[in-house]
């Protein structure tokens, strides 16, 4: 099911996971009374501030903005083709 999860949602949630568990098991390293009580409330929290997070999301995406972070690891030139081709 967890393999599944990225498939129907999306990368994204993938690597939400991926960090939200490390960060758990270092909590859990520094002071495991306080991670096991308060873990479950904290993933509440940030699940629900992801979901709201999608709102002014979708309404940029729909107006055209673009993310000012580029997550292609290509060299100038290379990056300069993708996006003259990307545009047109």
């Amino acid at each position: 099911m967890a393999m599944a999860l990225p498939f129907y949602l999306g990368g994204y949630f993938a690597i939400d996971m991926c960090v939200g568990s490390l960060i758990l098991f270092i909590w859990e390293t520094i002071d495991k009374a306080n991670a096991d009580a308060f873990a479950p409330a904290v993933a509440s929290g940030l699940i629900c501030g992801d979901g709201i997070w999608a709102l002014p999301s979708s309404i940029l995406g729909f107006a055209g903005v673009k993310p000012p972070i580029c997550m292609k690891f290509l060299s100038k030139k290379d990056n300069a083709r993708v996006d003259d081709f990307l545009s047109s």
